[in-house]
């Protein structure tokens, strides 16, 4: 298994643009996370296969993510699946500066699930993992999850996701977050429990709101700490 060393904080690195500039609205840019109830701050980095092929690879060999993801593949295979992508968009998330998930967000009607039930045009979706063991269980998965709902909602009015009819732990977590199952699809790789929240069920389940998203402006290290804070 890989051992994911993280990049030097001191080395140079492309400055995030403005809002203004083009390539902002061409592209995702990073973005913050603040749950209520929390002290940690999440950040959110468009994933790279450059930069983060060794990590994702890491994580997605690990025991209590293969058998869900089945990408357990080699090192080349995963960064030629992260440059691959095109209406998956994939970040990594950190909590104060530690890499600690994996997640992917696209427009459900983009993705071959809108092929398996209705699709609205607001409808957006993710798929998502806890890479180090150590983190189960501890609450960061909760705050993450809170974290893209909130900003899956600036861009969408109801979330889907497709975890296996097997992944009970899954299906426990969303249902935490205000999902409900809505039907059993059979998918080319799997059985999947099809589930969602929208908008107004989570705004009901969670009235105070939860989740504050920020910009991310600034020069970015590679361990999600912006150096210029």
């Amino acid at each position: 298994m890989t051992t994911h060393t993280p990049a030097d904080p001191s080395a140079p690195l492309p400055r995030v643009p403005a809002h203004d500039d083009p390539a902002v609205r061409t592209g995702p840019a990073p973005w913050t996370a603040t749950v209520a109830g929390s002290a940690v701050t999440l950040a959110a980095l468009p994933a790279r296969a450059d930069e983060h092929g060794e990590l994702v690879h890491d994580w997605m060999n690990r025991a209590h993510v293969a058998p869900w993801w089945q990408l357990d593949r080699s090192l080349d295979e995963i960064r030629a699946y992260l440059t691959g992508l095109t209406h998956l968009q994939p970040w990594i998330v950190y909590a104060d500066g530690r890499p600690f998930g994996y997640v992917e967000t696209y427009r459900a009607v983009e993705d071959d699930l809108a092929s398996y039930y209705a699709a609205r045009p607001g409808d957006v979706g993710w798929h998502l993992l806890i890479g180090p063991e150590d983190v189960l269980g501890s609450g960061l998965a909760r705050l993450l999850g809170h974290a893209f709902l909130a900003y899956l909602f600036t861009r969408g009015d109801r979330v889907v996701c497709e975890p296996d009819v097997r992944n009970a732990r899954m299906h426990a977590f969303c249902r935490r977050l205000g999902f409900e199952a809505m039907a059993e699809i059979g998918l080319p790789d799997k059985r999947a429990l099809l589930m969602s929240c929208s908008r107004q069920a989570y705004a009901e389940l969670f009235p105070a709101g939860t989740a504050v998203i920020g910009n991310a402006h600034g020069q970015w290290n590679g361990q999600g700490v912006n150096t210029d804070a």
